[in-house]
């Protein structure tokens, strides 16, 4: 448990799968979003042997998933693309450590916490196991950085969120995101 009250410790962080491999369904940030979160970045002090991660790496993960065979993926894809995606309008307004990683989250969101739940809901009747349990939404802004000290405030970041995507994440020999799909909002009235 945190001291600080508004600042929670993670209900669970997903720990990816032990294998070279693994699916991600996520929320990645735009340019902007990006930018803003470099900004934020400069105002932490930094521990020796910390490293940022690639800004088109950073991600909210809605659920990481062990890798699967080509059949079992492709039926993953046609499902996912059932879940109506509705753009939020997410807003990253807090920063803190986790043991050795340093985050960015959003405020609570309804609609966040709905996507996540109708893609684990898809994801479980192909057979595939989820964690079940609540995951704190955040975004990786540094590695390596237990004892780093942020700014007791984070400035807003908007961030329009109008897609998630599904990923094939290779961890060894060396990291790199692989886009399978995505899928974006049929609408653009913002919740």
């Amino acid at each position: 448990d945190s001291a600080y009250p508004d600042h929670p410790a993670p209900e669970w962080e997903p720990a990816p799968p032990a294998s070279k491999s693994h699916l991600l369904i996520a929320l990645f940030p735009d340019a902007a979003v990006q930018a803003a979160i470099e900004a934020h970045r400069k105002g932490w002090l930094w521990p020796e042997g910390h490293y940022f991660p690639r800004n088109d790496r950073m991600h909210l993960t809605l659920h990481c998933l062990a890798d699967q065979t080509s059949p079992v993926e492709q039926r993953l894809r046609e499902v996912l693309a059932q879940i109506p995606v509705q753009p939020m309008e997410l807003v990253l307004d807090s920063s803190r450590t986790w043991d050795h990683i340093a985050v960015a989250q959003p405020a609570e969101h309804a609609g966040l916490r709905a996507l996540q739940q109708h893609i684990g809901h898809a994801v479980r009747q192909l057979g595939i196991p989820t964690d079940r349990r609540r995951v704190t939404p955040h975004i990786t802004i540094a590695r390596e950085a237990a004892s780093a000290a942020y700014p007791m405030r984070m400035p807003p970041i908007i961030w329009r969120a109008t897609k998630f995507l599904l990923i094939r994440s290779f961890t060894k020999p060396f990291f790199k995101h692989e886009v399978l799909a995505s899928y974006e909002a049929k609408e653009y009235a913002y919740v």
